[in-house]
């Protein structure tokens, strides 16, 4: 049976929890790189890119072989560090409770972020966030976040949905999809490089785009329910008179 409730797709790093902490405590700690805030960010617009990783290693300046072979500790520390230190923005526990009491909504999280595409270290980052009061329904994690929702989720579910993130490729991933991308300015990216119409500067913004979202959804389904049994009617009769 179709699930009919409206799917709302929410990034995780930058739109959720701050991360940019933990790649500089990567970097510094694996390869003894200080990366900037403004360079961590940069880098993580890069990564959301198709076809730039080998950039990536001439840019922040670090040897790209020095780089590959310590990519087995980077990892490791990456996911100790995510799996302790992790933090979410400072309210955010707050707003989600409210989104969830939104009817007919379901909170999804998707990302790009690796360590959430094991289900044991998802599991163990998402406990350390919210305890026992894990909001999302579902997570989705790969390498593109159109794919990994089109791969998992019902085809009129998804084009009721709206995806929530901070990053150009979220606006991207979103047009791909046919559904609308709220884009959030508190993440890593600036409002003029989210080319989209619905901008979010506060959680309040978030909540009344994601609920008048919901409910233009929910009039259009109405609206369309009321067509359908006209419609039918409409047979129904003229098929008596004849």
């Amino acid at each position: 049976m179709t699930d009919k409730r409206i799917p709302v797709f929410f990034d995780f790093g930058g739109t959720i929890a701050d991360t940019v902490g933990i790649v500089q405590a990567v970097f510094k700690q694996s390869v003894n790189k200080e990366l900037s805030r403004d360079e961590v960010i940069q880098m993580y617009k890069d990564a959301s890119k198709k076809g730039v990783s080998m950039k990536l290693f001439f840019k922040y300046p670090v040897n790209p072989i020095k780089l590959l072979s310590k990519r087995k500790k980077m990892r490791t520390l990456q996911q100790e560090l995510f799996t302790s230190e992790i933090k979410l923005h400072e309210g955010i526990i707050e707003f989600l409770e409210k989104v969830q009491k939104i009817e007919d909504l379901q909170m999804i999280l998707v990302t790009q972020n690796p360590l959430f595409e094991n289900e044991e270290t998802s599991e163990e980052i998402l406990e350390k966030l919210f305890g026992d009061k894990v909001p999302f329904e579902k997570v989705l994690a790969g390498e593109d976040k159109m794919t990994v929702i089109n791969e998992n989720c019902d085809s009129d579910s998804i084009l009721s949905g709206v995806l929530v993130g901070d990053l150009p490729n979220d606006v991207q991933a979103a047009d791909f999809l046919n559904i609308p991308c709220i884009g959030v300015t508190w993440g890593y990216s600036l409002e003029t490089e989210l080319d989209t119409p619905y901008i979010a500067d506060t959680y309040d913004d978030l909540y009344e785009l994601i609920k008048d979202h919901v409910d233009d959804i929910k009039e259009d389904r109405a609206r369309l329910h009321k067509d359908e049994d006209e419609i039918e009617f409409t047979e129904d009769v003229e098929l008596e008179d004849y």
